[in-house]
Parts: structure tokens; sequence; C-alpha cells
């Protein structure tokens, strides 16, 4: 009878353990999933308001977001073309001409937003 117990107490601290570890695992999953949501959205807002295509095909293959490439377009050497004269009339508006040269484009978002 005593032997039963042991091995009805260690089931259920064993059963304990794996509902625990699933709940943490989930949080944490959730927590990255979420992460590269909100990335993607960054992603989706830099190439729409800078006008920019986005290449989506390596990120395809690996579910990377930082695999995703914005190209510029036409549109958006035209908007970089009037920000940049705005700002040489109105000095107080900032113009990343240094992130436009290294193609920083997340830098030059977040300098016009």
């Amino acid at each position: 009878m005593n032997r039963k117990w042991v091995i009805v107490i260690a089931s259920v601290i064993a059963i304990i353990l794996c509902i625990a570890f699933y709940f943490l695992h989930k949080e944490q999953r959730q927590k990255e999933l979420e992460e590269k949501y909100a990335l993607i959205e960054e992603y989706n807002y830099a190439g729409g308001a800078l006008h920019m295509e986005a290449e989506t095909s390596k990120y395809d293959e690996t579910g990377d977001p930082h695999d995703i490439e914005l190209t510029p377009t036409d549109l958006t050497y035209d908007l970089l073309q009037r920000w940049e004269a705005i700002s040489e009339v109105v000095p107080t508006i900032d113009y990343p001409e240094k992130a436009i040269k290294e193609e920083n484009w997340f830098e030059v978002y977040k300098t016009g937003a």
C-alpha cells in the first residue's frame, strides 16, 4: 500500500511539473510572437510612410522579420528630395542624410515620424 502512494504522489508531481512547464513555455512563446509581429508591423509602417517596396522572399523561408528587405521606389526618392528641400528652409526639421546614404530605412523613418 505504501508503494502505491509513492507512485501516485510521484505521478501527481510529474503531471504538475508538465503543466507548469507547458504554461511557462506557452507564455514565453506568446511573448516572442508578439515581438515578432511588432517588428513586422514596424517594417510595414516604415515601408508605407516612405513609399517603399518590401521584399519578403527570404522572410518567407526563414520566418525572421529581420530578413524583410525594404527597397526604395521613385516615390521614396521624391519624398526624400522634398524632405531635404524643406529641411533647408526650416532648420528645425531634421534630414537624416547619413541614414539615407547607409540605407538605414528604420532610422530614416524614425527621424521623420
